[in-house]
């Protein structure tokens, strides 16, 4: 029974922990290109949302905005998950809440008030980015 015992304790230690380190490890490298997409997504739909509200097509604005919601809600997910600063994740829990002011904003008619979020949603990315972007 004993060597029974110490057999699997060296199975554990010479199979099991290094396979599991290198799952957690290989989870952890996807959370990362993962969040490397959703910044490239970010940067389009930051774009395409400020041509939208000054083109006057509000529904594709409304949809980039959404979108930017979600991904916003994801980058804090990330954020709070991987165990960062807080300021990185009140910076996606603000960017989010940008992002969802301007629906709000263009069912209200209020233009200026959706450009100004969606301009002040693209500056707020600098500021992260100087901190807490992943590739450098």
């Amino acid at each position: 029974m004993r060597s029974s015992s110490r057999a699997r304790a060296t199975f554990a230690a010479v199979v099991v922990i290094p396979l599991a380190a290198t799952v957690v490890t290989a989870a952890r490298a996807a959370s990362v290109l993962d969040f490397d997409v959703w910044m490239r997504a970010i940067d389009k739909h930051s774009v395409d949302v400020q041509k939208n509200i000054a083109a006057n097509r509000t529904d594709a604005a409304v949809a980039d905005a959404q979108e930017l919601a979600r991904l916003y809600g994801l980058m804090e997910a990330y954020f709070v998950d991987d165990g960062h600063a807080p300021d990185a994740v009140t910076m996606s829990q603000s960017g989010k809440a940008l992002a969802a002011a301007i629906p709000t904003a263009l069912a209200a008619r209020d233009v200026d008030g959706a450009a100004k979020s969606a301009l002040d949603l693209a500056h707020a990315c600098n500021d992260c980015h100087d901190n807490h972007k992943p590739f450098q």
